[in-house]
């Protein structure tokens, strides 16, 4: 709760001065490795039944265009369960030539919901 008070109260001050921008998935306004680090939080496998595997893929992908390592949480449902597009998604990833690995976090918003997936990209020319 106290991150996004201290978002909220920032927001506008920071979207005035460009530390905030807009994008929409799957596809990003942004030019290749243009961030180290992009966080997904709350969307991607949360998700899984409202958003397709292909979305799923084509905007994971997309994350991996833009930043050198992305981290996504959680990998659960809203009902709880492990998303049913993990192994996909993580064969998918690792045929583009990302590394991947599944991780604890010391936070979990839902009751099992305590891992992240970590891709850290190929490196690009």
């Amino acid at each position: 709760m106290a991150a996004m008070q201290e978002f909220l109260a920032d927001f506008t001050l920071g979207k005035a001065e460009g530390r905030y921008l807009e994008g929409e998935l799957p596809i990003l306004p942004f030019e290749k490795n243009h961030f180290d680090l992009a966080l997904c939080s709350h969307l991607l496998f949360l998700y899984s039944e409202q958003l397709s595997l292909e979305f799923h893929k084509q905007a994971i992908s997309e994350i991996c265009r833009v930043a050198k390592e992305v981290r996504i949480f959680p990998l659960l449902t809203l009902a709880g369960n492990k998303s049913v597009y993990l192994t996909d998604i993580e064969n998918h990833l690792k045929s583009q030539g990302h590394k991947i690995s599944i991780e604890t976090v010391p936070y979990e918003f839902q009751r099992g919901g305590n891992e992240m997936m970590r891709i850290v990209t190929k490196k690009r020319i």
